[in-house]
């Protein structure tokens, strides 16, 4: 949350000066479509050194792809709103905590815990969100209507909301890890069922370049903070596993069993048993999931009076 507050102060400190650049968007209004990468910031995945903040928690291995499409309407000179629609991918895996680690020999790496863990994930996501954008300064380049064109650099800050429904690989298959309570949730007091459907708070920066009237490319980053900690379906520690057997069929019991502590499956003696044991931790329930994108976003101005042609918003650069 700090960092959220600190992103709108300097978000609102920017939108406060006084630029000289004169360049008004050439219409009000842009479509257009963006590609990129997603990273996800949890409980799993992330360098093998946990607590790492931000881009230098990636883990290049679990980079996933982004694509989406988006509307933005340019208010003047330094304001602009938009929406997003974006369909995206978040992985987390605890195998990717280091190398040369056994199940059955103790590590005091840090890593070897997560390690041991053994737990991993993937998401399908969809996400909507509404945002501002605060321009500081238009750096002008070339002259003429023709031929000018924009560097704009911005910043942004909006909410947004976003589906998502974390799964885990078992025997072959994927199984949705939700209605398998592996933490107790609605059936140990005081845990409740998390909701697949959350809100965001999507704040960034990003370079624009208005290429002429009609074409411009963006390069942004996007930070997504979140009000969940179970984008991962890891959170807080680990429940005894008589509490599924007490509340679900045998089948469904079994697997939420074995769905919650993967452990056995790289250490079968249970050697290192204590590590994930009931009541030892699981996750860190201190710090919300997360997530960011590094998206290219490709869009196209059009004047919605004249359906593209004709009357042109701001003034030409001369």
């Amino acid at each position: 949350m700090r960092i959220g507050l600190l992103s709108f102060c300097l978000l609102f400190s920017f939108g406060l000066l006084k630029a000289q650049a004169g360049y008004q968007p050439p219409f009000p209004y842009e479509i257009g479509l963006q590609i990129g990468t997603s990273q996800f910031l949890g409980d799993l995945g992330g360098q093998s050194e946990a607590g790492r903040p931000f881009i230098r928690d990636t883990d290049l291995k679990a980079i996933r792809p982004l694509i989406g499409a988006f509307g933005r309407w340019n208010i003047g000179p330094y304001f602009s709103a938009r929406a997003d629609l974006n369909y995206l991918q978040l992985a987390g895996d605890d195998a990717l905590a280091g190398s040369g680690f056994s199940g059955e020999t103790r590590s005091e790496d840090q890593a070897w815990y997560r390690y041991y863990r053994n737990l991993s994930f993937r998401s399908h996501v969809f996400e909507a969100s509404i945002a501002g954008e605060l321009i500081p300064y238009n750096f002008e380049l070339g002259g003429g209507y023709q031929s000018y064109s924009v560097i704009s650099p911005y910043g942004f800050i909006g909410v947004g909301i976003f589906h998502f429904n974390p799964q885990a690989q078992y025997d072959g298959q994927w199984v949705d890890l939700q209605p398998l309570s592996t933490e107790g949730q609605g059936l140990v007091d005081g845990r409740t069922p998390y909701s697949l459907t959350q809100f965001n708070v999507p704040l960034g920066f990003g370079v624009k370049w208005n290429y002429n009237d009609q074409w411009a490319l963006s390069f942004e980053v996007n930070h997504r903070l979140t009000f969940t900690d179970y984008i991962d379906d890891v959170s807080v520690d680990y429940v005894d596993p008589q509490v599924f057997y007490d509340n679900f069929a045998p089948e469904q019991a079994a697997l939420s069993a074995a769905m919650a502590r993967r452990s056995v499956e790289i250490d079968p003696g249970m050697v290192n048993g204590y590590v994930s044991a009931p009541g030892e931790q699981r996750g860190d329930p201190k710090d919300n999931d997360s997530y960011y994108t590094i998206t290219l976003r490709f869009s196209y101005f059009f004047d919605a009076n004249s359906l593209g042609g004709g009357r042109r918003y701001g003034c030409p650069v001369w």
